[in-house]
């Protein structure tokens, strides 16, 4: 179910134009259980987030670390690939700066270790309203 809302909002946001920015990357070690992506792009206010895996990489779950100290949990639990398309995270709310996202992920026997790049949609301000940017 989850999946399905996830390709939904991401078929959106594609169709609407959108471009997403790169706000860094990581990668997986098979000797670890969880990574992190530092976020390069401080500067700006994102409405979602966007994971591009290099490999297939089984997740636990994902969390999302902002600069104003709060962080946000999200249960993944499955598998995603490089040819599947790629998983997006809706990011609602108060809109806060990003500092970091948390990978957790299930140790595999990967021949090499797979990266992991992070892409955000940002947003701008309209009259004090937070709405996404088109390019």
């Amino acid at each position: 179910m989850v999946g399905l809302l996830t390709l939904a909002f991401a078929t959106s946001l594609l169709a609407r134009g959108q471009t997403w920015s790169f706000l860094g990357h990581t990668q997986m070690d098979r000797n670890q259980d969880h990574g992190r992506v530092q976020i390069t792009r401080r500067d700006r206010l994102f409405g979602a987030v966007q994971l591009r895996v290099s490999d297939v990489i089984f997740f636990d779950r994902i969390v999302v670390h902002f600069s104003n100290g709060t962080s946000r949990e999200l249960a993944v639990n499955e598998r995603i690939s490089p040819e599947g398309r790629n998983y997006v995270i809706d990011l609602p709310g108060e809109r806060r700066p990003l500092e970091s996202v948390e990978l957790w992920y299930y140790k595999e026997p990967w021949g090499h270790n797979p990266s992991v790049s992070l892409y955000g949609i940002p947003l701008e301000y309209i009259d004090g309203e937070d709405t996404p940017q088109d390019h």
